[in-house]
């Protein structure tokens, strides 16, 4: 045999003890303790020492310690600060930290008589005059509904239902809802449930008079999604743990523990997970197996020891340990982070951030005099902005926290035909982070309704609309771009319409009374021109229209030489504004009254008219030569003032001077 076949032999011998070996690695790989992964103050945590945790709908995390309550969105913590001053009396709870999370992702916090409130929507806490719970209250819980039942002297109502509870059975400490039946727990150990309408169907007792000063302390109660009940009590004599199930009406009794048993969570399957003081537990509701975890191994391998105060499962199926000083523990729901088992996880894509031109748009801010949102980021499904806040861009987490790269982004906008795009880490255009974040950048968008949806998930054969992420936002264009401005323009185009054609009627008119200045100034050198030349009759034409022809009229020689010596008259005198009716009738020899009707006769006018008229055709005919300024001609033509001419001028001639000049 030579030294090459010797070698294969041995490795073959090798690779056959390697897979003798490999059941019995993947046996001891799947009993062993998961590793957990920290998150402390290193990473944004207001405070090490963690008090309570609860999941919003979303998926984030909110975390409670002595100071502040944390969101974790699975990139970055938010926190609100606590003001320990700012709570309202429950004077029927004396129990420690319970956390309610209602429809309006509102946390309240119960702790040994006081009740606190957190807006989560915009990161503040809740003053007591603005809690919405009317009168005074002596205690709250939100079980199965949005509104919440409130205690008040014994009596418990939802504001539709009001339930008197047994005084015997001692200080209700615990509701849960299963259908239409409400439960409720009560320090004595008994359970009463109660329909839809609020009539008592049944009580049972978990245990005999004998352990109800042991046990009536505190009550934790939780249940497994079907028709069980798991609740922890506590008291002078430890804890217990114990199963209630509603369809059997009995009681089950797990563990006794001379100390503190602080929460509880129940997995799918039925696997409980407690803390104590001295670490954590893991029971096997079926076979009552138990695992007691004093340390945590973490993912380098090194271990752990703290005291754990609370643990809580996700809805992915990880597990959250709160520790007294070290922040949050977490482990998933894989063995280990060299798992190789798939991914088959809908996660929902949190909005964690939306910047607007650039910078993080922030609630209650206003941007141009004007609030675009008062709620965080992840609340907001609706926008309207501005023509110049056109540059958008959108940045989404989920909760996938073992394999960020894993995470696959599905999204359509409506800007683009609404047609879906794939994304991961390792897509063109890294849109996706290695740590799973998903930036998507809409910079100069138009004026319009626009919608982005936006799906995740850790297997890209498979996604889930009902985890759908939809925001819509509204682009209004420039004023002058608005309905309002095209009605304006319509209105402006028919006013300059409007104008232009008054002007051109005004033109017409002003063409009109130039033609009839012209006609009588041209009668008017005829009838010099006949006076001096007489003939034994004479004809006067005069059209107040311009256009048609005045009624005819003979004159006789000795009217004709009236009118011419009247004429001479008043022309040899034009520049002299005294000259009147009395000197006129002076000069010819006659009355007042004589030379009146001999004018109105001859003429249809009177003599001040007629003085009147002379002197304003023989201003017209200066205007037309061009050569005086029109006060030079009202003092040439007997006028006192511009102004008394520029008046007379106008209503003889429809126009003023300045205008006949034009």
């Amino acid at each position: 045999m030579t030294i090459k076949n010797r070698k294969r032999t041995a490795g073959s011998g090798v690779l056959f003890l390697l897979l003798l070996l490999l059941p019995l690695n993947l046996r001891a790989q799947e009993y062993s303790p998961p590793s957990y992964y920290v998150l402390n103050r290193q990473n944004g945590l207001g405070d090490d020492s963690v008090l309570q945790l609860q999941q919003l709908r979303d998926g984030r995390m909110v975390f409670l310690n002595n100071t502040t309550v944390d969101i974790y969105d699975g990139q970055d913590i938010a926190s609100i600060p606590i003001n320990h001053e700012a709570w309202l009396q429950l004077d029927a709870y004396s129990g420690e930290t319970h956390l309610f999370i209602d429809s309006e992702d509102r946390l309240w916090m119960k702790r040994r008589q006081k009740l606190f409130g957190f807006d989560l929507q915009r990161l503040r806490q809740i003053l007591p005059q603005d809690f919405p719970f009317g009168s005074p209250i002596d205690d709250l819980f939100y079980v199965g509904r949005p509104q919440p039942w409130l205690l008040r002297g014994g009596q418990l109502t939802d504001g539709i239902h009001h339930i008197d509870l047994p005084a015997e059975a001692g200080n209700l400490q615990d509701l849960m809802m299963q259908g239409d039946t409400l439960y409720a727990f009560f320090s004595s150990g008994q359970l009463a449930a109660y329909s839809n309408e609020g009539k008592e169907l049944y009580r049972s007792a978990a245990y005999g008079d004998a352990l109800q000063d042991r046990y009536a302390a505190t009550s934790l109660v939780v249940p497994d999604g079907g028709n069980v009940f798991y609740q922890v009590r506590t008291g002078s004599g430890g804890a217990i743990l114990q199963s209630f199930d509603t369809q059997q009406r009995q009681w089950r009794r797990l563990l006794e523990s001379t100390t503190v048993i602080h929460t509880l969570t129940v997995t799918p399957d039925s696997m409980l997970y407690l803390t104590t003081p001295d670490g954590y537990l893991h029971i096997n509701s079926q076979t009552g197996e138990k695992h007691v975890f004093n340390e945590v191994r973490l993912p380098d391998g090194t271990q752990l020891s703290t005291g754990i105060n609370v643990v809580f499962l996700d809805n992915c199926g990880g597990i959250w340990l709160g520790t007294y000083d070290e922040g949050v523990l977490y482990t998933s729901s894989l063995k280990g982070l060299f798992d190789s088992k798939p991914l088959d996880i809908s996660v929902q894509p949190i909005l964690t951030t939306i910047f607007l031109n650039g910078q993080p748009l922030q609630a209650g801010v206003a941007y141009n005099g004007r609030i675009l949102t008062d709620v965080t980021s992840p609340y907001v499904h609706q926008l309207t902005l501005r023509h110049n806040q056109n540059a958008l861009a959108f940045q989404f987490s989920t909760m996938n926290y073992v394999r960020p790269r894993s995470t696959f982004y599905r999204y359509r906008f409506s800007g683009d035909n609404g047609v879906w795009h794939t994304l991961s880490a390792d897509s063109i255009g890294h849109l996706v982070s290695d740590k799973g974040v998903l930036y998507l950048p809409f910079p100069g968008l138009s004026p319009g309704s626009y919608t982005l949806d936006v799906m995740a998930t850790t297997n890209p054969c498979h996604w889930s609309e009902s985890q759908m992420r939809t925001i819509r936002f509204t682009i209004r264009p420039p004023w002058w771009k608005t309905p309002l401005a095209y009605l304006l323009y319509i209105l402006l185009a028919g006013a300059l319409a409007a104008t232009l054609i008054i002007l051109d009627r005004r033109n017409q008119q002003r063409k009109t009374r130039e033609d009839m200045l012209l006609q009588r100034i041209k009668n008017l050198m005829e009838l010099v021109n006949q006076y001096e030349q007489p003939n034994d009759m004479v004809v006067l034409g005069e059209s107040d229209t311009g256009t048609e022809q005045a009624e005819q009229r003979e004159l006789s020689t000795q009217d004709n030489s009236f009118l011419f010596r009247a004429t001479q008259l008043v022309e040899q005198h034009l520049d002299d504004p005294q000259y009147n009716v009395e000197q006129l009738a002076a000069d010819l020899c006659m009355e007042r009254t004589g030379l009146y009707k001999k004018l109105t006769t001859l003429m249809q006018q009177s003599p001040v008219v007629f003085i009147r008229s002379m002197r304003l055709r023989h201003a017209a005919e200066l205007i037309r030569q061009g050569d005086m300024s029109l006060a030079e001609i009202a003092r040439r033509t007997g006028f006192s003032t511009p102004s008394y001419f520029s008046k007379c001028f106008q209503k003889e001639f429809g126009c003023k001077p300045s205008e006949y000049v034009g």
